[in-house]
């Protein structure tokens, strides 16, 4: 790619720290598109103050921004979602109005942010793409489902209202195109959107997609051609669940596991372990996993690849929610054998019993997950296999190439 390619990019909130899905993804595209030399100019919404300094330096050659955030309760207070609302378009549009155009296109980094890139491409007359992390009606669905009094109320109330955004930017004249982060996503959309609308796998820290030198799966042996892989290295039984633990979604994920299927590992492997990593625990969380032998708590850590690396087995146990977890994708990169529901498991086009193992009720979820730990051979063949996927499914070079496919004009 031509050093002398543009692009504004507009990101839906701060990305450092990478501590959580939607920042990892976020902050490993555009460290992957500056790495191909692309020069971005990007643009933070936020409350607070950014470090530009450290911004600019996590990615070389690029121009950061802050624009404001509106958080108050007048954002709640329109006809527009809150998403969009909490971050106004008028500072934006009024700073284009007086500066001539310094980009060759506009990436709005999440729906939540396409409105402000429409004004890029409204006054600087840009090829647009957006990039969809999820279906975020169905999301908020979903909350207002999980929830009860006005919470559930205002949930309920913010869903309608995505859905009439998403209405709009599926025909929007101001939109070349739709990438979905999630296979599911684009067949879901596709069907619905008048504009061109493609499938684009998530994005993995530059670490996570090189293979250790000289080893197979996350430290174990290459196994000869005709043999199995060797098992892991790792110190006793341990289950590892990494996500964001203020999420409904993940607290559903977690109080459905523990509850149904944890009791039963327990007694076939008394001396499995459950490491829940992630951060900003919601009130009360702490005190309910201390309530379970076996279960460890790790929040806030610098770093989830030290958790991975010495984990026998990932879970992801999710029951709701929509695009890809990247959580789950993090493990299999790093040669970790993971089980997942089949909801956990979308996105991508993996094959269940061979890349991971799919379960959707809890008996059988915990089944699984005993099959890897009574059977290290097999959990090396998951993990092998799930790895080498990722590493050739989620190429950076590639990726950066079919964005730039569908923003040069024919």
């Amino acid at each position: 790619m031509s050093d002398s390619t543009r692009w504004i990019v507009v990101v839906e909130e701060p990305f450092l720290p990478a501590d959580a899905g939607g920042r990892v993804e976020t902050f490993s595209f555009l460290t992957a598109a500056s790495a191909a030399g692309v020069r971005m100019q990007v643009l933070v919404p936020s409350r607070e103050n950014l470090d530009i300094a450290v911004y600019e330096e996590a990615v070389p050659g690029s121009a950061v921004i802050r624009l404001p955030r509106d958080d108050s309760p007048r954002a709640h207070l329109t006809a527009r979602p809150f998403m969009h609302a909490s971050r106004p378009a008028g500072p934006l549009r009024r700073a284009l109005e007086s500066t001539p155009p310094r980009a060759d296109a506009v990436i709005s980094y999440s729906c939540r942010t396409s409105h402000l890139g429409e004004e890029v491409a409204r006054i600087w007359k840009l090829p647009h793409l957006v990039r969809a992390h999820n279906v975020d009606s169905e999301f908020f669905r979903v909350l207002a489902r999980n929830s009860s009094g006005p919470r559930a109320v205002a949930y309920e109330l913010e869903y309608h209202k995505l859905r009439l955004a998403e209405l709009s930017m599926h025909h929007s004249p101001l939109i070349t195109c739709i990438a979905d982060i999630s296979l599911e996503d684009h067949n879901w959309r596709r069907t619905r959107a008048s504009i061109p609308t493609f499938h684009l796998p998530p994005f993995l820290p530059v670490g996570a997609l090189t293979a250790p030198t000289g080893t197979g799966s996350a430290g174990t042996e290459p196994a000869p051609p005709g043999r199995k892989p060797a098992p892991r290295d790792s110190a006793g039984k341990k289950l590892i669940f990494v996500g964001s633990l203020d999420t409904p979604t993940n607290i559903e994920a977690l109080r459905w596991f523990l509850g149904g299927c944890w009791p039963t590992i327990r007694v076939r492997h008394p001396d499995a372990t459950f490491q829940v990593v992630g951060r900003r625990p919601e009130e009360g969380l702490a005190a309910w996993l201390g309530g379970f032998e076996g279960v460890e708590l790790h929040t806030d850590v610098p770093s989830v690849a030290g958790y991975l690396a010495t984990a026998t087995l990932s879970v992801n146990p999710m029951r709701s929610g929509s695009g890809v977890n990247i959580k789950a994708i993090e493990a299999m990169a790093a040669g970790t054998p993971v089980v997942s529901t089949p909801t956990g498991s979308r996105g991508l086009g993996w094959t269940p019993g061979t890349h991971l193992l799919v379960a959707e009720d809890a008996g059988a979820f915990a089944d699984a997950a005993c099959s890897l730990l009574e059977q290290p051979w097999k959990a090396a063949e998951i993990g092998t296999a799930g790895q080498a996927y990722v590493l050739q499914e989620l190429d950076h070079t590639a990726l950066i190439g079919r964005i730039q496919e569908h923003l040069t004009p024919a």
